[in-house]
């Protein structure tokens, strides 16, 4: 992914992330949704998850992976040759209609 994707990315993430987090502040609940952006799969979260998924993960393909951890720790790939913002919108409202796949995490 180059450089200038990965910015609009992480911009929108950020977008929608503080969105909840207003969102969790004015309601008194929990935050519903958090998100985190990594450029590799050898950072530390990145690294974590991908080994909790026990799927084969190609490094340089872009991945959206949703965690629902709360509800037993289940995750959904995401994958896409080219990932762009208006993609998390559609996976956010895929993930809240049951429309993902969920497998275990390990």
């Amino acid at each position: 992914m180059d450089e200038g994707a990965a910015k609009a990315i992480m911009d929108k993430l950020s977008s929608a992330g503080e969105q909840y987090i207003q969102k969790a502040k004015d309601t008194k609940e929990d935050q519903e949704f958090m998100f985190f952006f990594s450029n590799s799969v050898n950072g530390k979260v990145t690294s974590s998850v991908v080994e909790a998924m026990e799927a084969p993960v190609a490094p340089e393909k872009p991945l959206l992976v949703v965690l629902d951890i709360p509800e037993g720790g289940k995750y959904s790939v995401v994958e896409s040759d080219n990932p762009t913002p208006d993609m998390i919108d559609t996976v956010i409202a895929d993930y809240k209609a049951g429309k993902l796949t969920m497998k275990q995490l390990m």
